[in-house]
């Protein structure tokens, strides 16, 4: 068994097929075939049914190649840490961002890290809450910056430091007839319409449901995603109006894409950045600092709720 076989049967998994997986590994698909039947003969069963309908786990398969991802992702971890501990020639900075903020905060990042005096080399991953925050705590990022959850900030013993507050709006398609509306909307007014919301079960989701039942409304949520890009494609398409920080959609509103429309009383998401309680290497500390500064000059002023 070796880290090569584990990488092709995950892939497998992930792409439901030998021929799509070996497309994205840029194999050739009877390689491997052959390394995941060589791990099938070591482990002693088949991870994979093979027939018509596709390539699906077996039931051994599934519980398998589920551990067989996280040690591949350890393993990829590893190789990165020894790249960074071999690199003499900059700091290198691993920060995972969550993909709801990523288009309000990778260029505020990289923009921030071009005023710092050292040569910094950043790796931004965006992922979801729920992978930054795992990532984070197994080592594999420094940093994080996602909207605010705290029952997994303390299962993960993370420590968190505020980093602004993000308005959350009533997502609307441009021809949508409350795209007229020039004044803030009640919960009770939205309550009734078709809601989308991304990852209600933490951050700014959690925010916006809690929101509703503190006011003993039921919002009339027919779809739920684990990414804000999924949230606006099912707006557009007309599957119902959405529930986003406006951070979040900021350039499409700017280009008509989209309107927004603000609540009445105002509803906001903490934005943080989640870290491990040790500290980072010296040199990782100090231009994280300063990063921290640059991204908070930034931001701007901001009310912390």
């Amino acid at each position: 068994m070796n880290d090569r076989q584990l990488r092709y049967a995950c892939a497998v998994w992930r792409e439901r097929g030998f021929s799509r997986a070996a497309e994205k590994l840029n194999v050739s698909q009877p390689s491997l075939s052959d390394q995941v039947r060589l791990l099938e003969e070591e482990i002693g069963f088949e991870l994979f049914y093979r027939g018509g309908r596709g390539t699906e786990p077996s039931v051994n398969g599934k519980a398998f190649l589920e551990v067989a991802e996280r040690v591949v992702e350890d393993m990829a971890g590893l190789k990165e840490f020894g790249n960074e501990l071999r690199s003499k020639a900059g700091t290198r900075i691993r920060i995972g961002v969550s993909s709801g903020i990523a288009q309000a905060m990778v260029p505020r990042i990289i923009n921030g890290l071009t005023h710092i005096a050292r040569k910094i080399y950043p790796e931004v991953l965006t992922a979801t809450s729920r992978r930054i925050q795992r990532l984070v705590s197994q080592h594999r990022l420094d940093v994080g910056l996602l909207f605010e959850n705290k029952s997994a900030r303390s299962q993960h013993n993370l420590t968190t430091e505020y980093m602004t507050s993000a308005e959350i709006v009533l997502l609307i398609p441009p021809t949508h007839p409350l795209a007229k509306r020039d004044k803030p909307l009640t919960l009770s007014e939205v309550a009734t319409h078709s809601l989308i919301v991304s990852e209600p079960r933490l951050g700014y989701g959690q925010a916006a449901i809690a929101a509703f039942s503190n006011s003993d409304l039921e919002p009339n949520i027919v779809a739920d995603c684990d990414d804000t890009e999924s949230l606006k494609y099912m707006v557009l398409a007309g599957a119902g109006l959405g529930l986003i920080p406006r951070l979040s959609v900021e350039n499409e509103i700017k280009l008509g894409l989209f309107k927004a429309l603000a609540f009445e009383p105002k509803l906001t998401v903490n934005v943080q950045l989640v870290r491990r309680p040790e500290p980072l290497p010296d040199r990782v500390e100090q231009s994280l600092e300063q990063l921290v500064k640059e991204l908070h000059e930034a931001l701007g002023p901001s009310v912390k709720t």
